[in-house]
């Protein structure tokens, strides 16, 4: 095979739109893909001039002929423009100068499709725009906080740690720095912060940067103004809209070098400026921001900037994982069964039991999800191991699918009515058992909870669990 037979085949599965112009900016090349993206086919831009085919577009404007004015790389640019049948796109573009002999020949541009996403975050900012408009329009109305210091559900030390660092934290207006495994409660921390703090009657504004690519995020972050590319309007950022509130950034660990230095300045100066813009817009905004990484290992990776991580770690606050926490969990069941309106449904012993032993590697949203499944999924009165999720019934037997397709396995008897009649009386003893030990135990230990969870050989936490399910009384 030839090697230029090869190319043109790579080319042409390639997910990503390709353009290639020669040096007087009449197309070359034009795969299937950018034809895709820019809803033409490739007979209707081969041969033509780039301005011809997107007359929205000028020499200023296209990164293919701003390459090849400069001779230089443009790198992860927006470009919204209109085609000659009208129809606007917005693609984020990457274009290199292509040389021969020393000779510049022409250019190459790498183009994804981010219409929709474009479409949406402009969407989502003025929506916010217009929310934060009405909220400020409302006398004391307070900055949309979801969560308080009471939805931080725990007695574990390492939580009640997280609860007076929250406590802390809201009396000053210095960035926090949150590190936690996915699930662990980050988002709580952020909203028990901003409810709990001075700022709390001014906006709280979220955003992933993760969910956003890395071209667009900038202009979503500090706003745009017209012409600062083409498509670009007038436009405020989150930087703007959080004004005088607190702007959380969620997994910052995926956000650009680039751009972290722009932060970094922002964390600074307090100034911000637009996209295309020359002038400085001061802003009051308290940053916190969150990593599902150790921050110490971004840093030491060069994932993250030593000295956008000092300027963060003002505060740092940890969350722990959930199986560090294992006697958390009764009250965490307790909880969500409440959440989900079912709090006087029963949970078995046995499923409380494997909850502790579990792993938990989506930690509280894993367990809440895991809640919620059973609860509709449940045959009875009493959530049991059968009404989990499959993947966790499994875990709770031990039981794990090899690679290719599942295993077959015999269906289960079902139980005459006199092996369910059998089945009831069993379960009926069990608990009568289990209200006499444990009444046994509060008696000797004179209704201390902790003592009595020292007699039975439980966690504290599970033992208020089961005295409140059993109706029994305590001292607490």
């Amino acid at each position: 095979m030839k090697t230029e037979a090869a190319l043109q085949a790579l080319l042409h599965v390639m997910d990503e739109g390709i353009h290639i112009v020669d040096r007087d900016g009449v197309t070359i090349y034009y795969n299937e893909q950018a034809g895709r993206n820019d809803g033409l086919m490739p007979d209707e831009v081969i041969g033509r001039h780039l301005l011809e085919v997107f007359p929205s577009l000028s020499a200023e404007t296209s990164t293919l002929l701003k390459v090849l004015q400069t001779g230089r790389p443009v790198q992860e640019q927006p470009q919204t423009f209109a085609n000659y049948k009208g129809n606007r796109i917005t693609t984020l573009n990457a274009s290199w100068p292509i040389f021969e002999d020393g000779k510049l020949v022409g250019a190459v541009e790498v183009a994804k499709d981010f219409t929709r996403v474009r479409e949406l975050s402009e969407q989502v900012v003025d929506l916010q725009a217009e929310l934060l408009g009405k909220r400020k329009r409302r006398v004391g109305a307070a900055g949309e906080s979801r969560y308080s210091l009471q939805d931080l559900i725990g007695e574990h030390p390492a939580i009640e740690a997280v609860k007076e660092q929250v406590r802390r934290a809201a009396r000053s207006a210095s960035a926090v720095l949150l590190y936690g495994e996915t699930g662990t409660g980050k988002e709580i921390v952020v909203h028990a912060i901003h409810q709990t703090s001075e700022r709390r009657q001014k906006p709280l504004v979220a955003q992933n940067c993760a969910a956003m690519p890395e071209g667009l995020l900038e202009s979503l972050l500090f706003g745009t103004v017209k012409g600062a590319f083409t498509g670009a309007e007038d436009r405020p950022g989150l930087f703007e809209l959080a004004d005088g509130g607190t702007l959380y950034l969620d997994e910052i660990n995926s956000m650009n070098r680039e751009l972290q230095a722009k932060l970094l300045r922002v964390l600074q100066d307090g100034k911000i400026r637009r996209v295309g813009e020359a002038v400085e817009r001061t802003v009051d905004v308290r940053v916190i921001a969150s990593a599902n990484e150790d921050p110490a290992r971004l840093v030491a990776e060069g994932r993250m900037r030593q000295d956008l991580y000092y300027r963060l770690n003002v505060v740092y606050i940890e969350l722990p994982p959930l199986r560090e926490r294992g006697g958390d969990i009764p009250l965490l069941v307790e909880h969500f069964l409440l959440r989900h309106g079912a709090p006087s449904v029963q949970v078995a012993p046995e499923l409380i039991g494997f909850f502790e032993r579990y792993t938990w590697p989506g930690n509280v949203r894993e367990l809440e999800h895991a809640l919620e499944a059973a609860l509709q999924m449940a045959a009875g009165p009493e959530l049991t191991l059968a009404d989990l999720p499959l993947h966790l019934q499994r875990a709770a037997t031990g039981r794990t699918l090899g690679i290719g397709a599942p295993r077959r396995e015999r269906p289960p008897l079902q139980p005459t009515e006199a092996e369910e009649g059998q089945g009831l009386l069993l379960r009926s003893a069990v608990k009568d058992l289990e209200r006499e030990a444990i009444q046994q135990a509060l008696s000797a230990a004179k209704g201390n909870l902790s003592q009595a969870a020292a007699i039975l050989g439980l966690p504290r936490q599970t033992l208020q669990y089961r005295v409140k399910k059993l109706g029994l009384r305590s001292k607490e």
